[in-house]
């Protein structure tokens, strides 16, 4: 818990928001090489299949657009999102639970915030289809102020309002998560001044709710409070699989505190 304390306490002091590399835009990419070769049956008949994922990257070996292949047939070329992204890897899991392999392409950011977005490809017929797409968007950030809304209301407390869905909660903050602050007053000023401060998709968790029928995806994102590092809050989105068209649609959001695990508010997605 002091390691805990130290790092939202070194965050909450240098108010530290992202990384970014010194001269990234003028740096230059190279052409498509090849960064993971996977062998696996990816339609359950038998044989395996090749799966090549390609980047372009720049001297520090950080990629600023991908190519997928499967058995030398590209798939999709995937460009990076505003600087969101900067490395990509693959993983194969049975997402859909029928009994095939589906490829998770993790895009990752290098910055603070650790950005990372998701694209899951299928066979649902005869060919690979995208039936999960990575949900941060380019300008995520812009769309994020106009979407929520985060207030204090003292004693602790931040008003926290999802306006396309409705969601409405209060994230509760315990006078002792703030004791190693140094100057009580700043603290006051900093709670205050409070803004909206919703990070794009940090990490995903996949739920097997019932036997033999697609997992629920479920993106998470950090809250922040007075810091970047001060995360108060996760706001999840759930994700289920619509068999009229064949991919996977945002079905629910949450508000989970991050002091005591418990979700704060729920509200159906509109």
């Amino acid at each position: 818990m002091k390691l805990v304390r130290f790092f939202i306490l070194l965050g909450l002091l240098i108010g530290f928001h992202s990384v970014t590399l010194a001269g990234e835009n003028d740096v230059e990419y190279g052409p498509f090489t090849i960064v993971q070769k996977e062998y696996i049956d990816l339609d359950g008949d038998g044989k395996k299949d090749i799966i090549e994922l390609y980047a372009r990257k720049n001297q520090y070996n950080l990629a600023n657009e991908w190519s997928l292949k499967i058995n030398g047939e590209q798939l999709g070329t995937y460009h990076n999102k505003h600087d969101l992204y900067q490395l990509a890897d693959m993983t194969f899991a049975d997402v859909l639970q029928n009994g095939k392999q589906d490829t998770l392409l993790y895009f990752h950011s290098v910055g603070s915030g650790g950005i990372t977005g998701l694209t899951v490809l299928s066979y649902t017929g005869e060919k690979v289809e995208e039936i999960f797409k990575d949900p941060n968007t380019s300008g995520w950030f812009d769309e994020a102020k106009k979407r929520f809304s985060m207030k204090y209301i003292g004693e602790y407390k931040i008003e926290f309002i999802d306006k396309q869905t409705g969601l409405e909660a209060v994230i509760p903050l315990s006078e002792d998560r703030y004791r190693d602050f140094p100057d009580k007053e700043e603290l006051k000023k900093r709670l205050v001044a409070i803004e909206t401060w919703v990070d794009p998709a940090s990490g995903y968790r996949f739920d097997k709710l019932t036997k033999m029928k697609p997992q629920e995806i479920v993106a998470i994102q950090a809250i922040s409070g007075i810091a970047h590092y001060d995360v108060i809050a996760y706001f999840e989105t759930r994700y289920v699989y619509d068999n009229q068209i064949q991919k996977y649609v945002p079905a629910k959001v949450a508000l989970i505190s991050t002091e005591t695990g418990k979700k704060l508010a729920e509200k159906i997605y509109k």
